[in-house]
């Protein structure tokens, strides 16, 4: 049982790039031959997939809420929890499925925001390729929900 707790109780650094798109710059984004399918995991989950030959390529979760949010004073759905299989990297899929998710949300709220770790630079290639904007980087750490030495950059 502690070993399974045991890691939650660890401080954790924080250094995220947290971008975000509104309405205003929704970008058209060519659209490619997969079918994106949408299943609610639960009241604050949604998982974006797209499958081959019964072999899940990619998938993306939306997050009705996220505590992170907070220390930018906002809160939002929020896209996050992304990956591609190596097979299929390279081949616009994971910016295809942000926008996809983005355009969907944008249609009933005002903002959608990414959050990517600072040194991931495929995954910011492909959120800038699929149009969201850099809102604030974020370097903090982390116990359990609670974050402090916070440092902000917009």
């Amino acid at each position: 049982m502690i070993k399974k707790i045991k890691p939650y109780l660890k401080v954790k650094k924080i250094d995220v790039l947290i971008y975000y798109m509104t309405p205003d710059f929704v970008t058209a984004f060519p659209s490619l031959d997969y079918q994106i399918d949408k299943q609610g995991i639960d009241a604050n989950k949604t998982k974006y997939s797209i499958t081959i030959d019964s072999i899940c390529i990619h998938k993306s979760f939306l997050f009705k809420k996220l505590n992170i949010l907070k220390l930018i004073d906002r809160k939002g759905p929020t896209i996050g929890d992304c990956v591609t299989i190596p097979e299929y990297k390279g081949k616009s899929i994971y910016p295809f499925v942000i926008n996809h998710i983005a355009k969907e949300v944008l249609k009933e709220d005002n903002e959608v925001f990414i959050i990517v770790n600072s040194d991931n630079v495929s995954s910011i290639r492909g959120i800038e390729k699929a149009g969201f904007k850099l809102h604030t980087r974020i370097k903090a750490k982390r116990f359990l929900l609670f974050y402090y030495n916070v440092n902000r950059k917009a």
